[in-house]
């Protein structure tokens, strides 16, 4: 991790593409963090991207695509009050 860090860092790389290198830098980083991290790492052995954002949000929320006033989703029913 270390050779390859100092190799890709935007700060010390000596070529011309700066944005490579950028983009290798932050690819070895969350290597890193993956492999470092025991639950990470367990769920990018079970298939998972364990830094993709939208599929950690889904993860956290539960009631992902319940939206309890319609949101557009006709379910076929309506309220009425009925007055005497």
């Amino acid at each position: 991790y270390r050779k390859l860090a100092i190799k890709w860092h935007p700060d010390k790389y000596e070529g011309d593409d700066k944005k490579k290198a950028e983009k290798m830098f932050i690819d070895i980083a969350s290597a890193k963090e993956v492999l470092t991290d025991q639950e990470k790492r367990a769920r990018f052995d079970a298939g998972d991207d364990p830094l993709d954002a939208e599929e950690q949000a889904q993860q956290r929320n539960p009631y992902h695509g319940f939206n309890p006033f319609g949101g557009g989703n006709d379910q076929g029913f309506t309220f009425r009050f009925h007055f005497n």
